[in-house]
């Protein structure tokens, strides 16, 4: 997937509209729209503010993928998968671990 494609899925998961992305970020939502179309690439700073305001890693947002043996363990594939869900449904996950591992101690 391409820094465009990463940037429009991560914004529409979170519900932020380019608009909205754009001033947070001190540009315009046309400049967020040449991100996402491939027309255009932010610097790195501009990377690096986008990357804080979603809350994920400059490897996700760009699409890197690491491909040793520990970029598959469990640990790791749980992590990728993490990092694509909205906040709501990162708060759902967190809640349903802590159950797991309650009732865990209960045993």
């Amino acid at each position: 997937m391409s820094f465009g494609d990463n940037l429009e899925r991560i914004r529409k998961d979170r519900k932020v509209s380019q608009a909205k992305l754009g001033a947070a970020l001190g540009l315009t939502q046309q400049m967020i729209s040449s991100y996402e179309k491939g027309m255009s690439s932010p610097n790195i700073e501009v990377l690096v503010k986008i990357a804080d305001y979603f809350g994920v890693s400059l490897d996700a947002l760009v699409g890197h993928v690491v491909n040793t043996p520990s970029a598959n363990s469990p640990k790791a594939r749980l992590a990728r998968y993490f990092e694509r869900l909205s906040d709501v449904d990162k708060d759902k996950c967190i809640t349903i671990v802590q159950t797991i591992l309650q009732d865990r101690e209960m045993r």
